[in-house]
């Protein structure tokens, strides 16, 4: 096995862990954790401003980045407001609404897939590509995809964002109520 073709199986099993991860946390009662939920929520916007302000510089762009985050939000105030809650002992749970959740992760996926078939296709995965590496930056273009494929993502990042961030304050009123 070559190191291209054993580093590309490593990402690929890393890919496949997250991805169920993600499916696991939209399925039934999760624990209702603060501190996790905060490190999420900041790295997940430090990623979306990164993206965000790599479409800064063409208004379509931005137009489509801000047409995602603005569906984003929309999603994550309505998963929000179907998520329950429940006090199991001592500690909070809360399940996700699982057809919202999996939307979101579907549009990531289809997004995802897409751009590595676009990037296949177009000849930047192959053995010679990967090799020449002679125009890194159309080759960084190109892999970062069109605009309306990054406003997709900005879905995933401000649903996931602003769900949390919910979530947070209502663990805070649960609390406060309690007392």
């Amino acid at each position: 096995m070559t190191q291209h073709l054993s580093t590309l199986v490593i990402i690929i099993v890393i890919f496949i862990f997250g991805i169920y991860r993600r499916v696991r946390r939209n399925i039934g009662w999760q624990e209702l954790h603060p501190r996790k939920l905060v490190i999420r929520t900041c790295i997940l916007f430090i990623i979306g401003l990164a993206l965000l302000s790599a479409g800064l510089t063409h208004p379509i762009s931005l137009t489509s980045d801000v047409a995602g985050i603005l569906v984003g939000i929309l999603l994550g105030y309505y998963g929000a407001a179907l998520t329950t809650f429940e006090k199991r002992e001592k500690h909070w749970y809360y399940r996700p609404n699982i057809w919202i959740g999996s939307t979101v992760t579907f549009i990531f996926l289809a997004r995802l897939i897409y751009r590595f078939y676009r990037m296949y296709t177009s000849g930047i995965l192959t053995d010679a590509a990967l090799q020449k590496q002679t125009n890194g930056y159309q080759n960084i273009s190109a892999a970062v995809g069109s605009s309306w494929t990054a406003g997709l993502l900005l879905i995933m990042f401000a649903y996931y964002i602003f769900y949390y961030l919910i979530l947070l304050k209502k663990k805070k009123h649960f609390t406060q109520t309690e007392n």
